[in-house]
């Protein structure tokens, strides 16, 4: 009685009140989500054991349609039964918004915890929905959760704590899964690779980062496996075939530039309040730390440029058709426009967006290490979507091959906070104001996803 005395009073501690709110709101999203009849899982994967066996199944699979095997094998199980699939879910993104808090210190993990469940509240869940509740959780926020799971052996290898074999192999099974995702498997070889780079660099010993090193030899493993898979290619081409015939004529740069366009395209144009939170909060920190011009227009620049695209796209629409249309998604520089400089004009612009950054974090960031960092990661968290350029269905799965871009942005976030809580508190009231704003930003975010969730 005593031990689970101690353990009540451990979990109910002021620095997990953010996660058992977190886990309410998840609890309240997974009662209303009603999976639909034509979903991928109902109308596919539930009924695939009635005819094969596993082994059989996955080995199709492998041939002919995909390399998630692992990501599949749970997919066929869990998609035959709807109410251990809302238990599961609901467990993994509670055991998200875990992982994302443990990335950071112990000291720091308090403040942590409010701004992940922030920023985890205004991520829109019905971008999650296309394909279904269930085929996009198992590819998607699943493997999110084990990959960032798999990655506290950086921050413990970077804060000099020796992680147990145990752990050690959790780790590598939470890499397994999450790698099995493509994106997730280019992050995690991404971040590890720094990793040791940095600690080889550091000439940290290596016991220390011994988990980091398993990481990066499972995800390279992976992505080799995901490369000569030759159900991906046999995939790729029936995709071609229905989705973009003209695919095969482009090459490297058409296909880099198209999944930047259709990337920024999204993020400048859909009033993504993720997105546009942390443009204001990037703008903020530049107003605090300086008072040149320069770097005040380019912290504003990118908060204006959504603000007018998101909220006044009709009169625009309107008033300049041409420059409306030129803007539009599809039109990326290829073969037969690269010619023409006015199609240059959207991706000129954009890159001011992403310079505007760059320039903003140079100015609140106050280490080369810190400024590194937050480029790598945003370059990162971009680099997750703009891949999706290689693919056939850019324009097909478009809203749910964000979540790793926004995740990511929601990570820089919390750490610009951090870092910069010293300035913000010298600053009483705007800090104060800030707050509220993020509390009025969390509520709009859950009474969002709500709307849509109960709509479905």
């Amino acid at each position: 009685m005593k031990k689970l005395q101690v353990w009540f009073k451990q979990i109910t501690r002021k620095e997990y009140l953010p996660l058992w709110f977190f886990a309410g709101i998840q609890l309240v999203y997974h009662i209303f989500m009603t999976e639909p009849q034509d979903s991928d899982a109902m109308w596919f994967f539930c009924r695939q054991l009635d005819a094969y066996s596993l082994k059989d199944y996955l080995t199709a699979r492998y041939e002919v349609w995909s390399s998630r095997l692992l990501i599949e094998a749970v997919l066929v199980y869990i998609s035959r039964s709807i109410f251990w699939w809302r238990i599961l879910d609901w467990i993994f993104w509670v055991f998200l918004a875990w992982a994302f808090i443990w990335l950071f210190p112990e000291e720091k993990r308090e403040m942590a915890a409010y701004l992940v469940v922030g920023f985890l509240c205004v991520y829109p869940l019905w971008d999650l929905r296309t394909a279904g509740w269930i085929a996009t959780s198992t590819n998607y926020t699943w493997p999110l959760a084990l990959g960032v799971f798999s990655l506290h052996g950086v921050t413990r290898a970077f804060y000099e704590k020796k992680t147990p074999v145990a752990l050690c192999l959790l780790y590598g099974l939470a890499a397994f899964y999450g790698a099995n995702m493509e994106q997730m498997c280019a992050v995690l070889l991404a971040v590890n690779f720094c990793a040791i780079f940095c600690f080889i660099m550091r000439k940290k010993p290596v016991r220390l980062y011994g988990s980091v090193i398993l990481g990066f030899v499972i995800s390279a493993a992976e992505i080799i496996f995901i490369m000569v898979c030759p159900g991906n290619e046999a995939r790729k081409n029936q995709e071609i075939i229905n989705w973009m015939p003209n695919f095969k004529s482009y090459h490297l740069l058409d296909k880099v530039s198209m999944g930047f366009l259709d990337t920024m395209h999204h993020l400048v144009t859909s009033g993504s309040l993720l997105y546009l939170s942390f443009l204001i909060l990037l703008a903020v920190l530049v107003f605090f730390k300086t008072k040149r011009l320069v770097f005040r227009l380019a912290a504003v620049f990118p908060v204006f440029l959504s603000i007018g695209f998101s909220c006044f796209s009709n009169a625009i629409k309107v008033d300049f058709p041409t420059f409306f249309k030129l803007m539009d998604k599809s039109g990326f520089i290829c073969g037969s426009n690269y010619h023409i400089m006015a199609n240059y004009i959207p991706t000129v612009l954009y890159l001011c967006v992403i310079g505007c950054m760059l320039l903003s974090l140079t100015a609140v960031c106050t280490s080369y290490f810190e400024l590194l960092s937050q480029a790598l990661l945003l370059a990162l968290g971009l680099s997750t979507r703009v891949v999706m350029g290689f693919t056939p269905t850019i324009y097909v799965s478009q809203e749910r091959t964000f979540l790793f871009l926004y995740m990511i942005l929601g990570v820089s976030a919390v750490y610009l906070v951090q870092n910069n809580i010293g300035l913000l508190w010298e600053q009483k009231k705007a800090c104060h104001t800030l707050k509220l704003a993020g509390i009025l930003l969390a509520v709009t975010g859950i009474i969002l996803n709500l709307a849509e969730i109960g709509s479905i």
